[in-house]
């Protein structure tokens, strides 16, 4: 009957970490997003997307490089200016030269698939346990609102390559914004169990960051919208458009897991 007892069990270590770990993944997310900006406009697009042209570049000799140790936290808008590493294709033993920009690219999609992982073995946990430290749905929507911030920073980079966007002064302000709101939901989790009024500021300076997105927004759509008329621009309007309507929809989502995180707080104490 050791099944039974262990559905009774509170566990509140491990929804608590699992959270943590998936904050974690959309911090190291939105930090490479940010190294991508830089690099995309540190050169010009090249008429191929980044995700196609690392898979099929020349092989080169040279030590390979991993790009998620390459990532991950030591990712950021600094690392945009290293050079390029080789990268070693696996199965293949095929070494290829890969960019800053296209490090990012592959920084940025493992970042949302480990955030993908971390839900999924969330939701698992929540499946196999009675007594939760926090109300069953809070948890599952606040690990929803987390891991819908990391799709659409990764959809936002998916957007940039295929329409070949290059980046503006209002696309670089709201990466910055968003990821000054991943830090804040990340130090929210962390500190949510022993100090939840702690986390609770967090959860407001991650609010007040969303609203900050969303007035630089608004502000580029305005900008989009004056100026002279023809198809080159009408076209352009409809890409830039596109891409800042993913960055405003991951403020979205920031703003609703810090809602959660206030209802959460106000539960506990």
């Amino acid at each position: 009957m050791s099944w039974f007892r262990d559905l009774f069990k509170p566990r509140p270590d491990n929804f608590t970490r699992l959270l943590i770990d998936q904050a974690a993944c959309v911090v190291d997310g939105l930090d490479a997003l940010a190294a991508y900006v830089a690099a995309a406009e540190a050169k010009p697009a090249d008429a191929r997307p980044a995700a196609a042209k690392a898979t099929d570049g020349k092989a080169v000799d040279a030590k390979a490089g991993d790009a998620r140790t390459l990532g991950g936290k030591a990712v950021g808008p600094k690392a945009a200016d290293a050079s390029a590493i080789d990268k070693e294709v696996p199965d293949t033993g095929i070494v290829q030269r890969q960019t800053p920009r296209e490090r990012a690219v592959e920084v940025v999609r493992q970042c949302e698939e480990d955030a993908d992982e971390v839900r999924r073995i969330l939701l698992n946990e929540l499946n196999r346990t009675f007594v939760t430290p926090m109300d069953r749905e809070d948890i599952s929507a606040l690990s929803r609102a987390i891991d819908d911030i990391m799709d659409y920073a990764w959809t936002t980079v998916q957007e940039m390559e295929m329409l070949h966007v290059m980046p503006t002064p209002h696309l670089r302000r709201m990466v910055g914004l968003l990821r000054e709101a991943a830090h804040e939901v990340h130090l929210a989790m962390q500190r949510i169990k022993e100090h939840p009024g702690v986390a609770a500021e967090h959860a407001q300076r991650a609010k007040a960051l969303e609203n900050r997105v969303e007035h630089v927004y608004r502000e580029a759509l305005a900008e989009l919208f004056d100026g002279p008329a023809g198809p080159k621009r009408v076209i352009m309007i409809l890409k830039m458009r596109e891409v800042y309507r993913h960055l405003s929809n991951a403020a979205d989502r920031g703003d609703e897991a810090a809602n959660i995180i206030s209802d959460i707080v106000v539960k506990m104490t």
